[in-house]
């Protein structure tokens, strides 16, 4: 956790263990390691305040703004695979579970699968860590709580 930075964080612990559970990832050649610790610490700012809260305010709003920033600097950082999917997928639900909040996929299956994708491909091409087309397809989810 790049010089201690990220020592303390709330998100960051999360980040690394679904990392830890895909060993096939590649860095992206052109990573800067800044878009990985600036999203998770953005996510941290966004996290403190509404863990404490969680289900209480807009959950929808909650967890899209809370989320975004990671999984944003996360598919930047990796290279695009199906594997990469897969971990972004799954930061998704493990920063909602952080929040105590749990998250809906549709049941349609060419649905979810069609929202899925949907976010993955907007977190690539996100331009910013706070990206409103990132926010917008996470709001297609619902997001119930608290737990």
């Amino acid at each position: 956790m790049m010089d201690g930075e990220l020592r303390h964080s709330s998100v960051a612990h999360t980040v690394l263990a679904v990392l830890r559970e895909e060993p096939r990832l590649e860095l992206a050649p052109d990573c800067d390691p800044i878009w990985l610790t600036r999203g998770i610490l953005a996510s941290d700012e966004y996290f403190v305040p509404v863990s404490g809260s969680a289900g209480h305010r807009d959950w929808q709003k909650d967890f899209a703004q809370t989320v975004t920033p990671t999984l944003v600097g996360v598919s930047r950082s990796l290279v695009r695979s199906a594997d990469a999917q897969a971990v972004v997928l799954r930061l998704c639900e493990a920063i909602t579970a952080r929040l105590r909040l749990i998250l809906v996929w549709p049941e349609d299956p060419d649905e979810s699968n069609d929202l899925r994708n949907a976010i993955y491909r907007t977190c690539l091409g996100a331009t910013e860590l706070e990206s409103d087309e990132v926010m917008l397809q996470l709001r297609r989810l619902t997001v119930l709580g608290p737990r």
